[in-house]
């Protein structure tokens, strides 16, 4: 049964989440929550996933592969499996404030900002936990 197979699949896209340092306080309910809110993608090596000054309309949660954070062409950073990509924008409400590049192929993800937003009133820890990592790599940590 198709409705059966979504559901094991969803099932196992919140047990990812829910291993991840950033989701792992947040309830199963949460965690299944957000699992069904996004999509999960995967992407070649040298991929964009976001570009500098760009609008933004979605954010990512890396299950696996490595990315660079680059402004103005520098590297800043290397991001790995547990990772928020893009979730400033959604934070600040602006645009993207650098490029992100998959350097490995990469597994995640995608969290439109419209059904995030909607998760968010649902669930305000997962809100809290996107913010706290935002507030964390913003204080450099």
């Amino acid at each position: 049964d198709v409705g059966v197979m979504i559901m094991e699949a969803l099932s196992a896209v919140a047990d990812e989440l829910s291993g991840l340092p950033v989701f792992a306080y947040l309830d199963r309910k949460a965690v299944e929550a957000l699992a069904a809110s996004g999509r999960v993608v995967h992407l070649p090596a040298h991929w964009a996933l976001v570009s500098e000054s760009q609008p933004a309309d979605s954010c990512y949660v890396l299950l696996s592969g490595t990315t660079e954070v680059r402004k103005a062409g520098a590297v800043l950073a290397q991001l790995e499996p547990g990772s928020l990509v893009g979730e400033a924008a959604l934070v600040e409400h602006r645009t993207r404030n650098a490029t992100v590049v998959t350097t490995t192929e990469v597994r995640a993800l995608r969290l439109g900002f419209a059904e995030l937003t909607a998760l968010f009133g649902h669930h305000p820890s997962v809100e809290q936990a996107f913010r706290a990592e935002w507030d964390k790599r913003n204080a450099g940590v």
